[in-house]
Order: structure tokens, then sequence, then C-alpha cells
């Protein structure tokens, strides 16, 4: 019979008894059958703090190929003074002892050691293993590129030597760390969430059960400034309303006697980056709330918002690119196809070529297949309200929002580019987000 995962009384208390080692590897190349480790960096972490460290260069008795030398910046006579891997084994075994293993690409750089362990007829490594990188991409879902180097901007890491095992280590470590922190905030209390923290632990959302009551919802609104979506979720999840919020804490008073119209079971808070990003979420799921409930969220949102006509916002705009949540990362909107499908979230300045691909198969989409006419997938009850709060948000403003018209996209010299990385410059961090998360 399998033993029963232990739940600790608090999460601090979980996380403290836990001891890491953070590894990172530079090689020659990706195979671990014909290719060798030049360097490793190793940092202890114990009481969630970083406690010892270990680097060595290894000379890997093999010439090291001018694409590695330019990304590492390790050349031959760096290391034909080095000891041999099998010289530091015993070292770095030693080292790595029964803690929780952890890198930022687990799935290269445990693998690659366990082949040197093979070869050198010692046992592999059997400890729990933590891969960063997977733990980013569920906890911030909508993350384009997470990369150890962007990873440490957007959380404000020093990592001044990328591509140098120990200041990768150390970089992950510190990732790691931050992760900790907010698993606390979290209270995440079992050792299986650290490996697999989804569904709960998302940084832009939070989950409040009826049995917290609703003056936790409260709390978590009165802390956020920026946009957000509240969905209302009834028995067996059903939702009974959604609602974007322009600004959450604002709106505290027009919701407690709003909700207090529903038996709920669980709400859920997600930010959104633009407000217009809450809208989108509203059209595309508005038809699963029941008809009943329907109502509730149009009048709430009639006799919050002043909802003046906007029968020209399909015509005046083709396009609308606007910051995304995510530091770096952008929202394209196509006015050619308005529909919940197209829309596209890209990392500027990287996915040029990519915004581009999106934009001109959208402008060959309208011409061939709509025949030059616009298309506007947007659920009639809710119609006028959409289109109203979103031509608003453009109105208010502007410096937000980027509108292109198709001559913009046809145009060789591709200006428009200029105009999002002024867009880039001018905008950039504005939700502080993942720094600032729910």
């Amino acid at each position: 019979m399998q033993e029963k995962e232990k739940i600790y009384d608090n999460s601090a208390e979980l996380l403290s008894s836990l001891k890491f080692c953070v590894i990172d590897l530079e090689t020659t190349g990706g195979n671990p059958e014909s290719e060798k480790i030049i360097e490793i960096g190793m940092v202890k972490i114990e009481n969630r703090k970083m406690t010892e460290e270990r680097s060595f260069l290894i000379n890997p008795e093999k010439e090291i190929p001018d694409f590695v030398q330019k990304l590492t910046g390790i050349k031959k006579s760096d290391v034909e003074h080095a000891p041999k891997i099998d010289e530091v084994i015993d070292e770095i075994i030693q080292f790595i002892g029964d803690s929780i293993l952890v890198a930022h690409n687990t799935s290269f750089d445990i693998p690659f050691l366990n082949g040197v362990l093979k070869k050198l007829q010692m046992p592999t490594l059997d400890n729990k293993v933590i891969c960063t990188n997977i733990m980013t991409k569920y906890m911030i879902p909508d993350i384009m590129s997470s990369n150890l180097n962007y990873m440490s901007s957007i959380f404000g890491i020093s990592h001044s030597q990328a591509h140098r095992a120990i200041e990768d280590a150390k970089a992950t470590g510190m990732l790691l760390l931050k992760y900790m922190d907010i698993f606390e905030s979290k209270n995440i209390r079992k050792v299986n969430q650290l490996y697999y923290p989804r569904n709960k632990f998302e940084l832009d959302r939070a989950i409040i059960e009826s049995h917290e009551g609703i003056e936790k919802v409260f709390e978590i609104l009165r802390s956020i400034e920026k946009p957000a979506v509240l969905s209302i979720k009834g028995d067996n999840g059903v939702i009974l309303t959604i609602l974007p919020l322009k600004s959450p804490k604002d709106e505290i008073s027009s919701l407690e006697a709003y909700m207090a119209e529903f038996r709920w079971s669980q709400i859920h808070i997600r930010l959104c980056g633009p407000f217009i990003e809450g809208l989108f979420f509203l059209n595309s799921n508005f038809v699963k709330i029941p008809e009943k409930y329907r109502k509730k969220t149009i009048d709430y949102l009639k006799s919050r918002y002043h909802l003046a006509p906007a029968p020209n916002l399909l015509d005046d705009h083709d396009f609308v690119i606007t910051p995304h949540l995510i530091n770096g990362q952008f929202i394209v909107y196509s006015f050619l196809n308005f529909s919940p499908y197209s829309q596209l979230i890209f990392k500027f300045p990287s996915h040029k070529k990519k915004l581009h691909q999106f934009l001109t198969a959208q402008l060959l989409r309208f011409e061939t297949q709509q025949k030059s006419k616009k298309r506007a997938f947007i659920q009639n009850d809710i119609k006028d309200i959409f289109l109203s709060l979103f031509h608003e948000a453009l109105v208010t403003d502007p410096k937000t929002y980027l509108t292109l018209k198709i001559q913009d996209i046809r145009d060789e010299r591709k200006q428009y580019l200029e105009r999002i990385d002024k867009l880039s410059i001018e905008e950039a961090d504005r939700y502080e987000f993942p720094k600032k998360h729910l």
C-alpha cells in the first residue's frame, strides 16, 4: 500500500525542511555519448538560503567548438591544465549528496551527468529532480520564453555572466528562492505540489473557496490596481458570472452588493493586463453562463460603466497592438476577423518575423476568403457593451494601444515595427508582472 504523502501544518515548515543542490553544466555539445563537460557549477540551498557553492573547470580532452567558446567564453587555454572529470567526480557527488537536484533544464543537465557516471562505471543519480524551466511554464502559462536570461530580467535577478556554470547555477537558485516565497504565499503544503505547480499556483490568478469567505475575495481585490477578471462559480463548476474589472480595488463597494446575490463555491480572480483582454475573456465565455444569470452580468456592467455608442469601432481600425500582462510580450488583435481566436501573443523584438507572418496571414484571409469584408464574432447580448468599453479603452488610454491599418502591413519598409519598438520602450513593465502577482 502506497504511503500517504505528508501534509505540513504550514508552507514555511515544508519549504524550510527541504535541501536543494542547483546544478549547471557547460559542455562541448549536446550529445552525452560523444561530448564532454567543460565546466560545472553547483549551489546548495538549505533552510531557504544559499549556503555553499562549488565550481570546476574540466579538461574535456577534446577540442572546444568555436560556437561553444563564443557562447561560454571558455577557451582551450582555460581548461588545458584543469582536472579531468574522473579526478573531481567524487567531490561533485559528495557535494550533491541526497539533496533535491535543481536545474533550469533538467532534461539536459541531469542525463548528461548520469551519462558521465555510466562511462566511469559509477552509480547514476537517483535524487528527486526539479526543473525551474518547467516550473516557470506551469506558474506563468502565457510566457513565450522561459530562458534563464529572460527570467532573471523579469524577476530582477543578477545574472552577469550567462552560460558560465556557477553564474547560471546561482541565477537558477535565486529563481527557485523567488518561487519558494510565492509557494509560501499560496500556502503550498505538500512536497508533490512543488514538482507539479499547476491549477493552483499560477501567478496571474487566485482561487477562493467558499469556506474562506467573501472577505478573502475583497482582501485580494484591494491589492489589485490594474485590470482583472472576476468569475463566480456555483455547484459543479458552473460559471455564474464573469466581470472584467478596470480597477478592482475601486470596485469593491459595487461588488459587495452584487456578489451577495450569489450562492458560490469558488471565485476566480485573474490578472489580464489590458482591460480589453478581460472583454475578450467575457466574450469567449459568455455562452457558458446559464441564461438566468446572464442578465445579472449585463445589468452590473451597465450600472458600473458609462456605455457610449461605438458604431465605427470595427471600421476605424484594422489591428490593435498593446502590452501583454507579461513584461516584454504584446498582444495583437485583428479587426479584419474579429473573434477570440484572431489575436496573437508575441515577444518583441525576438518575434518580429512571427508577428509579420500573422498580420499578413490575416490580411490574406481577409482578401481571399472574406472578400474584403470584416467579420465580428461578438455575443449579441453583450455586443454593445463590448464595443463601447473597447472603444473607451482606446480613447482614454491612447498611449497603451497602437492601431494599425492595412497599408501599414503592406508597406515594404515595415515602419510599423518602429512604432512597436517605441511602444515597448515607453510602456516597459507596465503591469509589473510577474514581480507583482496574485
